[in-house]
């Protein structure tokens, strides 16, 4: 799989017309790429202007070449008037399971690393584990790693998403232009990581008091959670993220759900009872109200809320999904031409 960093710098006054294709159309065209895992456009300033970066990662070489006539072009032909100078680089991927897609609010970490020669399996077995760490006990939603050869030695692009600057403070203290992981992972590094820090593009306004909504893609992994399907499947967002739909089922019932899926997605809707496993093994209760292509083409859209036994709930009738979509900020604002 590939990694591909794509920056440029944006064009002066076109910051705003940038703002609007990634809330308006850029994450359907993102859900619909073929090839296409995750997508995180993000901006920051620097003396001479905005520059945007796009970190994607794609299921391979061919993929992405289909999706762009020129490996330096930003791939949506919407952004070419708004950009200048751009420039992409390529990365074989080594880590990354979670899928960033541009819908909250989030603070982007880009941290280039050399590695010293003969040490590349050692250390990617050893950031593999600091990583896991980082998502199940921090605010880390996504994060990616990709290698390419630089003479004899590795040189390494990590991309951590964040849930906001808060979060990532908490994790790498005041300083945040310092390296994390140092008691772990200095003795890899052939020189001191170069790092950069960019505001992630969005397409929705996070609400975190949002009801428990999930939001799968066409393969049935996990694009977006609120913090409230989170809490209910037991699991930190960041691992939810780095799931498919039948990681939450119980064991039993993991062999049909492709064809359940796929019925779901035929039909347009689903509603009734789910039963979701948690990390210990627990099994909880649910009913669920669940929508294809909501909000956005490619995206299928999920309510749940517990069953409380011996109540009179127990289907999804009373289950508004397009109200929670509105209270959850997540309102499809693109119409498929």
């Amino acid at each position: 799989m590939i990694l591909r960093v794509f920056r440029a710098r944006v064009i002066e006054g076109a910051e705003s017309r940038l703002a609007e294709f990634v809330r308006d159309d850029a994450m359907a065209q993102a859900l619909r790429t073929p090839g296409l895992l995750s997508f995180q456009p993000s901006v920051r300033e620097t003396p001479a202007g905005a520059e945007l970066a796009i970190i994607t990662t794609w299921t391979g070489f061919d993929d992405l070449t289909s999706a762009s006539r020129k490996l330096d072009d930003p791939l949506a032909p919407e952004l070419g008037p708004m950009l200048a100078d751009g420039h992409a680089e390529h990365f074989e991927l080594v880590i990354g399971e979670a899928r960033a897609m541009p819908l909250r609010k989030a603070k982007l970490r880009l941290t280039r690393i050399p590695i010293r020669a003969n040490a590349e399996s050692a250390y990617y077995e050893t950031v593999r584990s600091w990583a896991e760490r980082l998502l199940d006990e921090t605010g880390l939603v996504a994060f990616t790693l990709g290698r390419r050869v630089v003479g004899r030695q590795d040189e390494i692009v990590a991309v951590q998403v964040w849930e906001d600057e808060a979060a990532l403070r908490d994790a790498a203290g005041p300083e945040i232009d310092r390296p994390m992981g140092r008691l772990e992972l200095e003795r890899f590094w052939a020189a001191d990581p170069a790092i950069e820090h960019f505001d992630a593009l969005t397409a929705v306004e996070p609400r975190p008091d949002a009801p428990a909504i999930l939001l799968a893609d066409d393969s049935r992994r996990y694009v977006h959670a609120t913090p409230a399907a989170a809490a209910l499947s037991g699991r930190p967002l960041a691992r939810l993220l780095t799931l498919r739909v039948e990681d939450l089922v119980p064991e039993a019932n993991r062999a049909a759900v492709a064809e359940t899926f796929g019925r779901f997605v035929a039909a347009g809707s689903a509603a009734g009872p789910f039963v979701i496993v948690r990390p210990d093994g627990s099994e909880v209760d649910i009913k669920f109200s669940a929508r294809a292509n909501a909000p956005w083409p490619g995206s299928h859209a999920s309510l749940l809320a517990p069953v409380r036994h011996g109540g009179s709930d127990d289907d999804a009738e009373d289950l508004d999904l397009d109200r929670a979509l509105a209270d959850a900020g997540l309102v499809a604002r693109y119409v498929p031409g």
